[in-house]
């Protein structure tokens, strides 16, 4: 008995599966395998390409990825956009020493900002160069287009315990204090 194998382009020959499937017949019939003859006659099923392990494997991509993206409706960042009240925040809330982190302001257009580490005070032209007392200047002076930032990913405090994020806007008078965001280093 010779088998031959599919030719190298790895399309089928139905001529060699007919003989194929009637050798595999008369050899049944020859040694009596009366379940080999029933096979032989059987049409022969395809198998499906979809197997219980491609629906899983969809089904999670549904659950874990496609789901949460339409829920959230394009929005990504950590801070919404917002035109009516200033706001900063950083994330992950809580970084070891030394770890980087990400902050993002929100806000009316009408500034400019300035997004500071452990400031107490801004000072400085609204054009800039500003000076900060005791922190460091993240951003700014700086506007926020469609009452947002870029989310900003910066170095992180040198020292453990709590700092913060502020975000300051110039008025008439200087630099307002008007968002704070808490970072805990550990």
């Amino acid at each position: 008995m010779a088998l031959l194998p599919p030719d190298s382009t790895g399309r089928r020959d139905p001529g060699k599966d007919a003989a194929a499937r009637r050798q595999r017949a008369r050899f049944a019939r020859d040694v009596g395998d009366e379940q080999g003859q029933a096979w032989a006659h059987e049409p022969r099923r395809r198998r499906s390409k979809l197997t219980v392990g491609t629906a899983a494997v969809f089904i999670a991509f549904v659950l874990v990825g496609a789901v949460p993206m339409l829920l959230h409706k394009g929005e990504t960042g950590l801070v919404k956009a917002n035109c009516d009240a200033p706001a900063v925040e950083a994330g992950p809330a809580r970084i070891k020493v030394g770890t980087d982190f990400a902050w993002q302001a929100a806000g009316p257009v009408i500034g400019p900002y300035v997004v500071t580490l452990d400031a107490g005070t801004v000072t400085g032209p609204p054009t800039g160069p500003v000076t900060v007392d005791g922190g460091r200047v993240l951003a700014g002076p700086t506007s926020l287009t469609e009452c947002r930032s870029a989310q900003t990913v910066t170095a992180g405090p040198g020292t453990k315990g709590s700092h913060e994020v502020t975000l300051f806007r110039r008025s008439a008078t200087g630099w307002d204090r008007v968002a704070v965001a808490l970072l805990d280093v550990s």
